[in-house]
């Protein structure tokens, strides 16, 4: 073999490496991609309907529009395949029919959810807010379902265990909520900088000025990006919680 065929051998050898390589990057690339823009699937087996409540602003930071938050909320519930949304109007509606002025237990959050009509109500709280480039955005969500699960099931979702006389003792099946999510998401993090851009593809105009940079400087985009994070956390420990209340009743003995 003369040395150019050696040479040449080698430099294909090199080249399928690399190629082999790009195409790891590419795909792992793509899975990433698809997960962060896959559509958003109920885990429920038929459609229900879940309410917004305007959140709570913890953060200090006056200038918070929470109604505003609550409807991008609202909007990226709707888009959940198999879950409507009611409009934010309508809780306010109802929790002046109430005549609350905020949400300020499960049993009046539940209690909401069955006077508007809703099967679940989301109520969450703003704790981190900062409009300015690079911008911060802290959400938590809670689900509350209008009718919480029996005490039995819900000991068994909480403890992990058959419930017995000392576990049912004194408990409050309203106590908490069946779902919940929570995070603070600064874009000065590489990872989420990475994850929004993976967001923003797809959303915005390829002849913009600022491409998918607008989700970086305007607040209710990067809001969008937020609360459509936090929903596929919630929509996941939902599914979780299901199929672990499914298969705990087909282990329970038939009466």
């Amino acid at each position: 073999m003369t040395s150019v065929q050696i040479m040449t051998n080698r430099c294909s050898a090199g080249l399928a490496v690399c190629l082999g390589l790009l195409l790891v990057v590419a795909g792992g690339c793509m899975r990433e991609r698809t997960a962060i823009n896959a559509p958003l699937m109920s885990p429920y087996r038929e459609p229900v309907t879940w309410a917004v409540a305007p959140p709570v602003n913890e953060t200090g930071v006056s200038t918070i529009d929470t109604l505003a938050v609550a409807d991008i909320i609202a909007r990226e519930v709707q888009n959940v395949q198999g879950i409507d949304a009611l409009p934010v109007q309508r809780v306010l509606d109802g929790m002046r029919a109430m005549d609350i002025g905020s949400i300020d237990s499960p049993a009046s959050a539940r209690a909401l959810a069955r006077v508007i009509g809703a099967d679940a109500i989301i109520v969450g709280s703003v704790t981190a807010y900062d409009p300015y480039k690079p911008p911060v955005l802290g959400l938590t969500l809670q689900l509350y379902h209008a009718q919480p699960p029996s005490q039995a099931d819900d000991v068994i979702e909480h403890l992990g265990t058959a419930p017995s006389d000392s576990a049912l003792h004194g408990f409050e099946p309203d106590a908490w909520p069946e779902s919940s999510a929570a995070a603070v998401l600064n874009a000065a993090d590489n990872g989420v900088r990475l994850s929004l851009e993976q967001f923003a593809r797809g959303r915005t105009e390829t002849n913009s000025a600022l491409n998918w940079e607008r989700y970086l400087v305007v607040m209710d985009l990067y809001t969008q990006y937020v609360v459509d994070r936090l929903l596929r956390d919630l929509l996941m420990e939902e599914r979780t919680r299901n199929n672990r209340r499914l298969a705990t009743a087909n282990q329970r003995p038939a009466p």
